[in-house]
């Protein structure tokens, strides 16, 4: 998986959070933070901090592009004090590399399991899940749903899904969608 496009869906699944526990609004693609408090983890906190300490409104992929570098550190070290992953480095020829696998599987394999409930299941997916699952699209993990759905039943299923999302919800995937292909098909603003 890519790095870039891993620190990319992180932040927007952060910016999704904030957004649905009503801590932040999106008006004109620009995130405002309401001033509504909830439970919140250390990496969100970090980030509405960051949003509220900044006095212009900035658009939603300026805030990706700004938070994406430090993110990832962000969520593995938050993981690894809850002892849920163990980070691990190994070296190759001039090259070291990290790991972080799962303490336990069933634990790691649940965001999977809840998106092939979501689109699998019966009952009508909410906007956790629906947005949980283009995440992990744009992320590249097409394969979710296999073997009852291919790539293109589960895209199919996806654009059906977001149709009825909330318009902030849709500037926020909206944004993920373009920082995802900016960095994959060149034109990063780095």
């Amino acid at each position: 998986m890519a790095r870039p496009s891993l620190e990319i869906c992180l932040i927007g699944a952060i910016i999704c959070d904030l957004l649905f526990t009503g801590r932040i609004s999106v008006n004109d693609g620009c995130p405002a933070v309401t001033g509504k408090h909830g439970r919140g983890d250390r990496v969100s906190a970090t980030v509405l901090a960051e949003i509220a300490a900044e006095p212009t409104g900035y658009p939603l992929r300026e805030w990706i592009d700004h938070l994406r570098p430090v993110v990832v550190d962000m969520v593995v070290g938050q993981l690894a004090d809850a002892g849920l992953v163990t980070p691990t480095a190994e070296r190759s020829l001039l090259r070291r590399t990290y790991r972080y696998p799962p303490v336990d599987l069933l634990v790691a394999a649940g965001g999977r399991a809840e998106i092939r409930g979501a689109v699998l299941g019966p009952a009508k997916p909410d906007v956790y899940n629906v947005s949980l699952a283009l995440l992990a699209w744009h992320l590249g993990l097409d394969d979710l749903c296999e073997p009852q759905l291919d790539r293109r039943m589960l895209r199919a299923w996806l654009d059906r899904a977001a149709k009825p999302m909330p318009p902030a919800a849709t500037e926020v995937l909206a944004a993920v969608e373009a920082a995802v292909a900016a960095s994959v098909y060149g034109g990063e603003r780095r």
